[in-house]
């Protein structure tokens, strides 16, 4: 923030009404301006008084007056710049914008990622389901598949039909056998 004393602010703002509204502002790159045209102040070496000034820009307007090409633009600067245009705030309505809008994007990330999850958990689990189903339906068969066997005793019906079931897996590949192949 630029400090002055009540007296030279009250005296600027006097002759500058529209610098009114900078009073309590922060100036965010003072330092970095500082230190870069810090031999540039108005007591050091290249001053200049206001005399000085109102000549340059005799000087300038005698330029464009003999090159109209030149025209009323300076240097391909624009002739009207008001306060209204200007950004005059210290960035934290800008930065406060910016994290509002990082925010949103996450959350609306968030919900496409979680839509995404429960769709994957819900094909999940139907597959899952149905595998589930599967292996019921064949547990079932079982006995009877196994009653069509030739040459097994009823030990070992009740024995396969004890240890199949522990292991849907190798159900499923047992009912995916031909039935001349079971037994081997």
């Amino acid at each position: 923030m630029v400090v002055a004393e009540d007296a030279v602010w009250n005296s600027y703002i006097s002759s500058h009404k529209e610098a009114g509204q900078f009073r309590r502002r922060n100036f965010p790159y003072y330092d970095q301006l500082t230190s870069i045209y810090a031999k540039d102040r108005a007591t050091e070496k290249g001053a200049q008084i206001t005399d000085d000034i109102v000549e340059e820009i005799d000087a300038e307007g005698v330029a464009i007056a003999k090159n109209p090409e030149v025209g009323s633009n300076y240097h391909g600067y624009e002739d009207d710049v008001s306060l209204y245009e200007m950004d005059i705030s210290d960035g934290s309505e800008q930065i406060s914008i910016s994290l509002t809008d990082a925010a949103t994007l996450l959350g609306k990330n968030i919900r496409t990622v979680g839509l995404e999850l429960s769709k994957s958990i819900a094909s999940e689990v139907l597959i899952q389901g149905k595998s589930e189903m599967l292996i019921q339906e064949s547990a079932q068969k079982l006995y009877l598949t196994l009653c069509e066997i030739k040459g097994l005793i009823e030990d070992e019906y009740f024995c396969t039909l004890s240890k199949i079931p522990d292991y849907p897996t190798q159900m499923l590949v047992f009912f995916s056998l031909p039935s001349f192949v079971r037994l081997e």
